[in-house]
Formats: C-alpha cells, sequence, structure tokens
C-alpha cells in the first residue's frame, strides 16, 4: 500500500540533481503527501499556495514574540509547515497535469508575503536598533534575501533548461510580460508590477551575459544530448552551493533557528553579510561558464540558431 501510494513520487519532482537534500528528504515526501491528500478533498495548487501562504504568514507573525518561546516555536513549525505546502502545490501542479503560469507566479507571490512576515519580527528589537536602525537594517537584509532568491531560481531554470528537463521555470522576457499578461483582476494587477521588477532585477544581477547564454542556446541546438552532459558535470556542484548560500531553505530555517533563540536580529546582520558569499559564488559561476565556453569553442555554431526565450 505504501508502495503503491508513493508510485508516482518521481514525477511530482523535479530533476533530483536540482532539489536540495533539505527537499529530496523533508519537503518532497510531505509536499506528496499533502499534494494528494489536499487535491483529494478538492483543493487545486493554487488552494494550497493561498493555504500555505496564510499559515506561513501567521507562522511569521508569531515569531514577532521573540522574548516568549511558546510564540517562536510554533511560528517556526507553521512556517516550517508552509514551506512544505509551499513544495506541494507544485508537485500537486505537475502530479495532475494542472501547472499554470499564474500559478508560478502566485508561488513567488505568496513566499514573498511570509517571507516578510518572518523579518518584519525584527521590530521587536526596536529599542536597540531604534526605528531608522529597523529600517535600514531590514530592509537591506530583506532585499539581499530577495537578491539571493533571485538568482538562484535562475540559475536553477538555466541549469533545468539546458540539462533537458524543463524549460517552464525561466522567466518570459520583460517585453512579453508587458505585453502578453493577463492584469484583469486585483490578484493580477498586483501581481504585474512585482513580476516585472522580478525579471528587471534578475536580468540586471545575474552574473551571466546574454552573449554567453545566446552561445549556450546555440550549442544546445546544435548538439543538445552533448551540451547536456557538459553543462551537468560543469555546473551541478556549484548549482548545489548557490543552494546552500542562496536558498530558500537555508534562509527560512536560519530565520527559524535564530527565533528560536529570541535574537532574529543576528540572522538580519548575518544574511546582510552572506551578500559577500553571494558575490563570490557568482564569480564562480563566471569560471564555470568560461569552462563551458572552452569546451564547445571548436562547435561550429555561426549559423545555428538556438532556442530564444519570449
Amino acid at each position: 500500500m505504501f508502495a503503491s501510494f508513493f508510485a508516482d513520487y518521481d514525477r511530482s519532482i523535479k530533476n533530483r540533481i536540482v532539489e536540495e537534500g533539505y527537499d529530496i528528504y523533508f519537503s518532497r515526501p510531505l509536499g506528496f503527501v499533502f499534494a494528494k491528500w489536499l487535491s483529494a478533498l478538492g483543493l487545486n495548487p493554487t488552494n494550497i499556495s493561498a493555504l500555505g501562504m496564510v499559515i506561513g504568514v501567521t507562522g511569521g507573525v508569531l515569531m514577532h514574540h521573540q522574548d516568549v518561546l511558546f510564540y517562536t516555536a510554533i511560528g517556526g513549525l507553521l512556517v516550517t509547515f508552509a514551506g512544505i505546502l509551499d513544495s506541494s502545490d507544485g508537485q500537486a501542479a505537475r502530479l495532475y497535469n494542472t501547472h499554470t503560469e499564474m500559478g508560478r507566479y502566485l508561488d513567488m507571490f505568496n513566499d514573498m508575503l511570509v517571507f516578510i512576515a518572518c523579518y518584519t519580527a525584527f521590530w521587536y528589537f526596536i529599542d536597540v536598533y531604534t526605528v531608522a536602525g529597523f529600517w535600514v537594517f531590514g530592509g537591506l537584509s530583506g532585499y539581499v534575501h530577495s537578491l539571493k532568491s533571485n538568482i538562484y531560481e535562475y540559475y536553477k531554470g538555466e541549469f533545468l533548461h539546458f540539462s533537458l528537463t524543463d524549460s517552464k521555470n525561466r522567466n518570459y522576457s520583460v517585453e512579453y510580460i508587458k505585453e502578453n499578461f493577463d492584469r484583469t483582476g486585483f490578484l493580477r494587477s498586483v501581481t504585474y508590477p512585482i513580476l516585472v521588477d522580478y525579471v528587471k532585477r534578475q536580468n540586471k544581477n545575474k552574473f551571466r551575459d546574454d552573449s554567453i547564454t545566446e552561445r549556450f542556446e546555440k550549442a544546445r541546438a546544435f548538439n543538445p544530448e552533448e551540451f547536456k552532459d557538459i553543462y551537468i558535470e560543469e555546473s551541478r556542484k556549484l548549482l548545489a552551493l548557490w543552494a546552500w548560500v542562496c536558498g530558500s531553505n537555508v534562509m527560512r530555517n536560519g530565520l527559524i533557528i535564530s527565533s528560536l533563540f529570541g535574537r532574529i536580529d543576528l540572522y538580519v546582520f548575518a544574511n546582510i553579510l552572506s551578500y559577500f558569499l553571494f558575490l563570490g559564488v557568482g564569480k564562480m559561476q563566471q569560471r564555470v561558464d568560461a569552462r563551458i565556453l572552452n569546451r564547445i569553442e571548436d562547435w561550429e555554431l555561426s549559423h545555428v540558431v538556438g532556442f530564444k526565450q519570449p
């Protein structure tokens, strides 16, 4: 019975190479269970995502009580559960083929709200750092968080694309979004400017020039299987490092653990300093890209038309 229940588990996850260990052994198995149970109750992936957002924001609000372990512990459990549901909505979409572009954007929007709720627990230390300090340090830490998450998702999407796994995780271009995104309704009208800003910042801060991406695209079109092997071989270890420095799991658990000790302020400052680690990984990514270019240097790509993301 157990084996039968998990028979289609692999269909619910992405390429195992891009899955973090925390997800493989914790979030994805539990997410799979809730994906099936909640779908059986009639909830679609969007409903699951909204449920996770409500639970996560509630957990973030409870973490504001940095001096009460009971509240921060319950808050941490709720934020953890929200992370499981964040996994579950995507797994349900893949299991039942109900994936939508809006669902992916809503998932991003929900994550943002949950993390904002957690970061505002820094307000507890207002007497120490002042109102100005709250906005400066809290805002800076939130910005670094957003930047790291944004760029990590970019390289994860690129890995899935060039490993011939799935190209749907890449964002559309800003021009395409502006021309084609349906902005009718309150939710879409709110999501639209956030999405445009997200993609603009991703394009501005990624460590890979568009000319390099174009050459990679041509190599993928010219010899997809060989380029897939080259890209995976050169990139897989660095993708794991991106996850350790920029992954949502690391940042979520950092917020929870520091709150359990009543010192979310220490995490706020540690996260700001992690920006330098982020820059270091970016430099390593550029060296990896250079090695990939070197391995395809002799490929005749001048007349090849590569895939172009709309």
